[in-house]
């Protein structure tokens, strides 16, 4: 194999893997078979959990882009697809930001702890994003 065709697959190799515009994740957690999976809304918590909430941690979800610009909340509902995976309602401890990327110098990333509340009416008071 020629030089010029090594470097030609290499290339091509590189351009497909970064085509995917957005990636997420869940650490340590397989995901659930669908009839496991969480159904229906997942809380997205941009505040502190009210101390009488009851939940189980489920694992940590993040998501992020491989380019653009726009804002890490565009990002919240890839972010709860991911909770609904591995049996979420709700994610809380949000973090997120901007980031340098193959394709852009300020690609959104965010990330938090998904949870499964035991009764979401506790924390329908609390700031949060509905997806």
């Amino acid at each position: 194999m020629s030089i010029k065709r090594l470097c030609s697959a290499l290339v091509l190799g590189l351009l497909l893997t970064g085509c995917a515009d957005s990636n997420v994740s869940s650490s340590n957690v397989p995901d659930l078979p669908i009839s496991q999976q969480t159904k229906g809304r997942v809380y997205i918590v941009k505040s502190d959990l009210p101390a009488n909430v009851k939940y189980e941690e489920v694992g940590k979800v993040k998501a992020n882009a491989r380019y653009g610009y726009d804002s890490v909340v565009t990002l919240y509902p890839l972010l709860a697809d991911e909770a609904r995976k591995i049996g979420a309602n709700a994610v809380i401890d949000l973090y997120g930001g901007h980031t340098v990327t193959a394709f852009s110098w300020g690609a959104p990333y965010t990330g938090g702890t998904a949870i499964k509340v035991e009764d979401l009416e506790q924390i329908k008071q609390s700031d949060v994003e509905i997806y």
